[in-house]
């Protein structure tokens, strides 16, 4: 991670001086062909044993490319063997060239595929990704069988995965997990209730349902307007009022009144 850092930095601040001095693309040229050098692993060998002085080290990088860059590429490419960073030259081209694509408004597209593309596949590719990046598609064409078919293209960063085989392996990973689905997803499910049970409107046609029972105690008890009556109701006016009883001796003293005046007894 810190090495990518810093051949991130080193290619940065030469694509500024490229654009600085308006020769981008001799720069380009420059730094491909101080990665091809540093990238042989004897020459690299020789650049990072200590034992070796610095000033041969000078010597060797000078009879190498001093005829095939220009000066400031140069000593570019001394400063990267005196600070022992010769091995980061790969790495710092690819940065440039990224750099490089996004400054001429271009990308380059590594495309897989399982057989040859011809031209008319090759065409139909390039333009559905200059559709999608709005750039000019350079494609580096490269085949490999065991996609079975379809496409895999890599665009920077972006990976757009349209093999035969990632099918095959979304697929088989649906049949594992059960996550998988036809026409009918969804149906049972839109037609059931809460409770598990059948929802929607209810079905017509046949006789009524039952109602539910009690569910408590004080359901199933029974009800004083439930009771049964043996006689009619009242009707609506109303009601009859209770007629008083007569009190014990009432009546005799009333029956034995005749004509106000009560009657003597004899001795």
């Amino acid at each position: 991670m810190l090495k990518s850092a810093t051949a991130r930095r080193y290619a940065t601040a030469i694509f500024e001086i490229a654009v600085e001095q308006g020769n981008v693309d001799r720069w380009r040229d420059d730094v491909r062909q101080i990665a091809e050098y540093f990238g042989n692993r004897r020459l690299l060998f020789v650049l990072r044993e200590p034992k070796i002085p610095a000033d041969r080290k000078t010597a060797i990088v000078r009879d190498l490319l001093a005829a095939k860059v220009q000066p400031e590429a140069l000593n570019t490419a001394l400063l990267l063997v005196e600070r022992g960073l010769a091995d980061l030259a790969p790495a710092i081209a690819a940065h440039f060239e990224r750099l490089y694509n996004d400054y001429r408004g271009q990308a380059v597209a590594q495309v897989t595929t399982a057989i040859p593309l011809d031209d008319d596949l090759r065409a139909q590719i390039t333009g559905e990704l200059r559709q999608m990046t709005g750039k000019r598609i350079m494609l580096e064409e490269r085949v490999d069988p065991s996609i079975l078919g379809g496409a895999i293209a890599r665009v920077g960063d972006t990976l757009i995965d349209g093999s035969l085989r990632r099918r095959f392996i979304l697929l088989r990973e649906q049949i594992a997990s059960g996550a998988f689905g036809g026409p009918d997803e969804g149906l049972a499910a839109s037609l059931a209730g809460p409770d598990g049970g059948s929802g929607g409107a209810p079905v017509t046609g046949g006789p009524a349902p039952a109602p539910a029972g009690p569910a408590t105690s004080t359901e199933m008890a029974p009800r004083r307007a439930d009771a049964p009556r043996l006689g009619p109701r009242p009707s609506q006016g109303n009601p009859p009022q209770p007629q008083p009883r007569p009190q014990q001796g009432q009546g005799k003293s009333q029956g034995g009144q005749q004509g106000g005046r009560p009657r003597r007894r004899r001795r």
